[in-house]
């Protein structure tokens, strides 16, 4: 990988260059190799992958992203690490194996930097020769397990339900890669940030659906995992507001319960991020715990900001929590807080 960017690196003239992987487990993608970039980046760094990350887009469309202007670009968001090394210009695209995202390959320019298809046509040749190169190795490494351990090789039943989960993995990334070209060529604020909500709803239950493909044969979604991966690819919009997320460790929910929980949590953060807070910023936390006695599971969202008052009757958010509560068989309250705002839903835990 290290490799492949220096390359990159000499033909383009363009001095920065990595590959990201994208980690489903953690929701966000890990800065692998690189080159050009400043001490403790590579293999430590994180990018998230919500619609308003460049790599993020790609990894969620499955496709390239050119940006010749990001500083300016009210599609996308500035991340500190960019910021830091004063990118402006950048091209990424994702590195397949085995017709599935594995993560990008993007060059980043300091100077402003016109992109043709060439350049495109280039950087995605390179990314499938390291996807093909990612693939043998990995490909390797599966055969010396199998070897050495043959109860490791994956049933019919499997081996079907791992590629239905891909496919419908490429569905999700078809439908948001069509919201996002609607949403380019939408003619009102409103209706493009109408566009963006939709597209962070579906980006919710693709989430829950990579969580699901690493609990083989349960069917079951890791909720700490989901909901931490979840939040993190939920835009603050400004630094100065923390999302927290606390989850009593090794609790799992099935995949038709997961998402009713995700997407309330999506619509409760989303409203207190854009009515909570001033200049000053604040703290929105997310806490789920299970009670045995009652076979319940609890779900609170709060903030600590101004407070939104009483709750819109016929707001769209409020038909929409109560929907996917309505789903759980739950109940959604609206609790007294000291400061900000606190919803509290309890449903039953499957038995």
């Amino acid at each position: 990988m290290h490799y492949v960017t220096a390359q990159v690196s000499r033909v383009t003239h363009i001095r920065r260059v990595k590959v990201l992987r994208y980690r489903p487990d953690q929701g966000d993608l890990l800065v692998e190799a690189g080159v050009g970039w400043k001490p403790g980046v590579v293999g430590k760094a994180t990018l998230p992958i919500d619609s308003a990350s460049p790599p993020g887009r790609s990894i969620q469309t499955a496709a390239p992203v050119v940006i010749e202007d990001l500083p300016n670009d009210p599609e996308f968001r500035l991340s500190p690490l960019l910021r830091d090394h004063g990118i402006v210009s950048l091209m990424n695209v994702p590195v397949m194996i085995d017709s599935r995202t594995w993560g990008v390959l993007e060059v980043d320019a300091a100077e402003p930097h016109i992109f043709n298809e060439g350049d495109v046509t280039f950087l995605t040749t390179f990314a499938n020769i390291l996807g093909v190169a990612l693939l043998r190795q990995d490909t390797e490494r599966k055969a010396a397990e199998a070897v050495a351990q043959c109860a490791r090789e994956k049933s019919f039943s499997e081996v079907v339900l791992r590629e239905f989960q891909h496919r419908v993995k490429n569905n999700f990334q078809t439908i948001i890669a069509f919201l996002a070209l609607q949403r380019r060529h939408a003619d009102t604020s409103d209706s493009r940030n109408r566009f963006g909500n939709v597209m962070d709803r579906v980006h919710a239950i693709a989430l829950a659906q990579d969580q699901l493909s690493f609990e083989t044969g349960t069917g079951h979604v890791e909720i700490g995992d989901y909901l931490r991966a979840l939040c993190a690819n939920i835009d603050p919009r400004q630094e100065t507001v923390v999302i927290e997320v606390h989850v009593e460790g090794g609790v799992q929910l099935p995949l038709d319960r997961a998402v009713p929980v995700g997407l309330i949590v999506n619509e409760l953060v989303t409203n207190s991020l854009k009515y909570a807070f001033g200049d000053e910023g604040g703290t929105i936390r997310v806490a789920f715990t299970m009670d045995p006695e009652m076979s319940e599971g609890h779900l609170v969202v709060e903030d600590n900001g101004r407070g939104m008052g009483a709750p819109r009757e016929g707001g769209l958010g409020l038909k929409l929590i109560r929907a996917f509560s309505g789903q759980l068989d739950g109940q959604v309250e609206h609790e007294p807080a000291e400061k900000g705002t606190r919803t509290c839903v309890r449903f039953p835990l499957p038995l």
